[in-house]
């Protein structure tokens, strides 16, 4: 299987945080036993290193983030950090903020291709290469994802050989033991009779495929289940600024739930979600179908087939706070099947992108900022 390199001449990006993959059924209290392998053997070279202070407080990791911008679990501070961006070939991504009523409307960037993507239905913004999304299919497709340029072009796919794709619904970018990794989430449960889901986590390329071509790569994965039964769930929200990853359920007559995943987590070692906060997007809203996180995990927005909403985390507020803000209505392109949304790496643009349905061609869409806050 070839190895993807990952990434580390900036020292920001080098901080220690744990993941994995998942399952969705219910069970007993969570454990997190330690001492699991990662996929594939030879692996721990990509993905060595163990969970930070931060890993075991998420309330203290949270509190560290709001206080200075990063967790001190092995974080380099700014001057060490500011040095090292210097040989960086990208930049550290920005967190900047949209004011209430200051996004403008939808527009176009390019068309989905639809012999890789007929049913997308997540997208994430790169940490490590500018301009560049990843995105997957839905369920039927094989274990894979791709890039593609913000004109909707394809630039490659990258296969996880031996993960499976039962039901892949959304996709995020956060930091992980390499850096920064790509979360899969292996959610989706429509008729609520699966035992097993997956979140993957994969380091990102530091060389992404070019003209369609494939790669392969190393993954961990989490096992999980829900603590109250069986839930379909669209949405994956991971913190840019901590380990903390989130499941937002898919409901239709009552306000979709926020579990999270306990700490430290450890690959191959079923956890118990926890029950976290009842999401204060209206009902009218329709199901959820994805939401994303901005740079700084202060922002979030949350999408329906046919409405978007943005909720703002209050200054001194806790992390999970945020999903009980007031959601601000934010404009959303009309699209056939809407179910991704994802935020620019600077946080001052989002997209958007429908599965094709039975249209014969579906845009990625984008909102610019007019005013940014920072």
């Amino acid at each position: 299987m070839a190895r993807v390199s990952v990434h580390a001449s900036t020292a920001a990006l080098a901080v220690l945080f744990a993941l994995g993959f998942a399952a969705c059924g219910s069970s007993g209290r969570p454990r997190a036993d330690a001492g699991a392998d990662s996929i594939g053997a030879g692996d721990a070279d990509v993905l060595d290193g163990a969970p930070g202070d931060a890993a075991s407080d998420p309330d203290a990791a949270t509190q560290d983030a709001d206080d200075d911008g990063a967790i001190d679990a092995g974080e380099p501070d700014a001057e060490a950090g500011a040095a090292d961006a210097a040989d960086s070939d990208v930049a550290p991504p920005m967190c900047g903020g949209c004011g209430t009523g200051d996004w403008a409307a939808p527009s176009p960037l390019g068309t989905i291709p639809a012999g890789q993507l007929p049913e997308l239905s997540g997208l994430a913004s790169s940490r490590l290469h500018p301009h560049t999304l990843y995105a997957h299919n839905d369920s039927g497709d094989s274990a894979r994802f791709f890039a593609i340029d913000e004109s909707a072009r394809l630039l490659g796919e990258i296969d996880l050989p031996g993960a499976t794709a039962t039901d892949w619904e959304d996709v995020a970018v956060g930091r992980c033991p390499a850096g920064w990794c790509v979360f899969i989430a292996d959610i989706g449960d429509n008729d609520l009779n699966r035992t097993e889901c997956a979140i993957y986590r994969v380091p990102e390329p530091e060389t992404l495929p070019a003209g369609g071509s494939k790669i392969t790569a190393t993954f961990e994965r989490l096992p999980f289940v829900y603590p109250d039964g069986w839930h379909n769930a669209e949405t994956l929200l991971v913190d840019p600024q901590s380990q903390r990853i989130f499941v937002v359920t898919k409901e239709t007559a009552v306000p979709s739930r926020v579990y999270e995943m306990p700490t430290p987590v450890t690959p191959n070692v079923r956890a118990t979600l926890v029950f976290v906060a009842t999401l204060s997007v209206p009902v009218t809203a329709g199901p959820i179908t994805g939401g994303d996180l901005n740079g700084c995990g202060d922002r979030i927005l949350i999408r329906s087939r046919s409405a978007m909403y943005e909720l703002a985390r209050a200054p001194a507020g806790e992390l999970v706070s945020i999903f009980s803000a007031t959601p601000v209505a934010v404009p959303l392109a009309v699209e056939p099947q809407g179910e991704a949304v994802a935020y620019a790496a600077d946080g001052r643009r989002y997209f958007t992108a429908s599965e094709q349905d039975e249209t014969p061609s579906v845009s990625l869409n984008a909102v610019d900022c007019r005013n940014p806050l920072r």
